[in-house]
């Protein structure tokens, strides 16, 4: 009954939200009649602004103080001894105030009284219980405590050291001698403590949102990274190059490869589940000199799609590119390198036309996102269902839209371009620098100029940038050469020129020490004309294409860049790094 109070108060006081756009507001008390789960359960999957405002309206409900961790002193050491180290890491229960008689905690869930009563019991005094965001209590408790390191701990149950001279000797020129002995399924792999590290490599990668996890082996080490927003760390506490085999073979193992070969490459797909999300691994070995390197890409299956106004459109064109998904056929491509966020911006596209009325089905590589009324399908080129095979079989299931993962030979790209003309609707993409070279592409796979210019909507080209972490961005005033160089007066109307300010990143708790915290899109939109058709027909170059489309108001992508960085989202530095104009 109280939770039900909370969810009418909740929508009353969101309702007035200026923050929390009502899509987002949908999809969370959605979620919450879906699922019956308490708010509560809820605050891990929303962005920090949401699990904020929703924390802040919950303490003025159960009147229970909020406190924003990551703003508030660190807990003097004496009152961290108040409560038991291992009830703070279970209870999620950081000590942070004390007076005379009472301690103020900072906790998971505050409304639980019976675990306020019993660290209570442990305090002797009365606990004052306070509502924290669950991702900024963790880092408090990491910050107080020191990091628990698990896989640390894993590796020491192994009884594992850092063997020296695995691979050989360097200096004497001696070969390294494979890193890889042969085992048996029912050894080292199978292990309990081998099992542990490589479940725990697996789940601090989808704890610290990577999107891809490097098993690096070397002549003497055995590295771990990971790709976080676009970029490699290393990993503090990789496993010791003497279980460098037996990871190895656990994850293939997992992934039903074969452990025995270790000198060609393999591919493989291990579904797994952590305690709250389902992920999607894709392994990949390859051979080296000092052993197989693995690579794999984490895919949260559970992940929400972003919606056409989160992607990060500036208004303009946002406007444009919804009207354009709204067309009752032709073709929208969108283009960029691996890692770009093209099927983000394509299922955004789809969330947009996704209707009753509407049968849409998708051919994809994998499978990244599920939607509702959406018939999905995966290729499997071993089982013989290509691009180009699926697409054909497509056009016999009556759909009103279709989306192509990836157009990669001419017999794909003819029959997405056929389909656009004869009234589908056909979302697609290509990896092309820039949206005018989606064109001469298609023309060097061998589609027909007159096809393309007659089918293709539009080409929205993206780069992913780091987003600056806004608790600890710093402002900076450009000097005015670096605006010439920039020639933001192309950019920006007079009166705003003469106070640019730009931001750099620092360095926070919340960011950890990266001075970023998730990344946004920076776009370039090209809508063809009928001069730039033209164009096309006479198998212009894609820079002729890109000056004439640049003349009639298209922003490149270091424009749409540079306006993202000068409204505090981005910096400089990675606006140059990703488009290297």
């Amino acid at each position: 009954m109280l939770e039900k109070k909370l969810e009418t108060f909740l929508m009353d006081r969101l309702k007035a939200s200026t923050t929390i756009s009502a899509a987002d507001q949908f999809r969370v008390f959605d979620e919450k009649r879906r699922s019956g789960k308490r708010f509560l359960d809820l605050l891990p999957s929303l962005s920090l602004g949401f699990q904020t405002e929703l924390l802040k309206l919950m303490s003025e409900f159960y009147e229970i103080p909020f406190v924003d961790l990551d703003a508030h002193a660190a807990p003097d050491p004496e009152l961290l001894k108040a409560i038991p180290e291992k009830l703070i890491r279970h209870f999620k229960a950081l000590p942070i105030d004390r007076t005379a008689d009472t301690v103020t905690v900072a906790v998971a869930d505050p409304t639980d009284v019976v675990v306020v009563d019993r660290l209570g019991q442990y305090a002797k005094c009365e606990i004052i219980p306070a509502f924290a965001s669950p991702e900024a209590l963790d880092r408090a408790i990491d910050r107080a405590l020191g990091p628990l390191d698990t896989l640390g701990q894993a590796i020491k149950g192994a009884g594992g050291t850092q063997a020296k001279g695995v691979g050989g000797d360097r200096a004497s020129g001696v070969k390294p001698a494979p890193v890889s002995t042969a085992m048996s399924v029912d050894q080292a792999p199978s292990t309990a403590q081998t099992v542990e590290v490589v479940n725990t490599i697996i789940e601090k990668a989808v704890e610290t949102r990577a999107s891809d996890i490097h098993l690096e082996p070397t002549a003497d080490a055995f590295r771990v990274r990971y790709r976080v927003d676009g970029v490699l760390y290393d990993y503090e506490s990789p496993p010791p190059k003497s279980m460098e085999a037996s990871v190895i073979s656990r994850l293939k193992i997992m992934a039903n490869l074969d452990i025995a070969e270790r000198r060609l490459p393999q591919d493989g797909r291990i579904p797994y589940h952590t305690k709250d999300k389902e992920v999607n691994l894709r392994i990949s070995t390859f051979p080296t000199i000092y052993g197989e390197n693995v690579v794999i890409r984490v895919l949260d299956m559970g992940g929400s799609v972003l919606t056409l106004e989160q992607i990060g459109l500036i208004p303009d064109l946002e406007k444009k590119f919804e009207r354009l998904v709204h067309q009752a056929y032709g073709m929208i491509l969108v283009t960029g390198p691996t890692g770009s966020g093209k099927t983000t911006t394509l299922y955004a596209a789809l969330g947009k036309v996704n209707s009753v009325e509407r049968h849409i089905i998708t051919l994809e590589d994998p499978v990244e996102y599920r939607m509702e009324r959406v018939r999905q399908s995966q290729v499997d080129p071993k089982s013989g269902l290509t691009f180009a095979r699926g697409l054909r079989s497509i056009m016999r299931q009556d759909p009103d839209v279709i989306m192509v993962g990836e157009i990669r030979d001419l017999e794909t790209a003819q029959i997405a371009i056929q389909a656009a003309l004869t009234g589908h609707l056909v979302f697609s993409t290509l990896h092309t620098n820039d949206a005018a070279a989606a064109m001469t592409r298609l023309m060097d796979m061998g589609v027909e100029p007159f096809l393309i210019s007659s089918s293709v909507l539009c080409v929205v080209a993206q780069r992913l940038v780091r987003q600056l972490c806004t608790s600890c961005r710093k402002p900076y005033q450009p000097d005015g050469a670096l605006l010439k160089r920039l020639k933001l007066d192309e950019l920006l109307p007079s009166e705003k020129l003469s106070k640019v300010t730009f931001y750099d990143h620092a360095g926070c708790g919340r960011c950890k020490q990266t001075g970023y915290q998730g990344r946004a899109g920076i776009f370039e939109v090209l809508v063809p004309n009928d001069e730039m058709r033209r164009m096309i027909v006479r198998k212009d170059s894609a820079e002729a294409i890109r000056k004439v489309a640049i003349q009639q108001g298209m922003k490149t992508l270091q424009q749409d860049g540079l306006l993202k960085a000068f409204h505090g989202f981005t910096t400089l530095d990675e606006v140059f790094r990703v488009t290297q104009e």
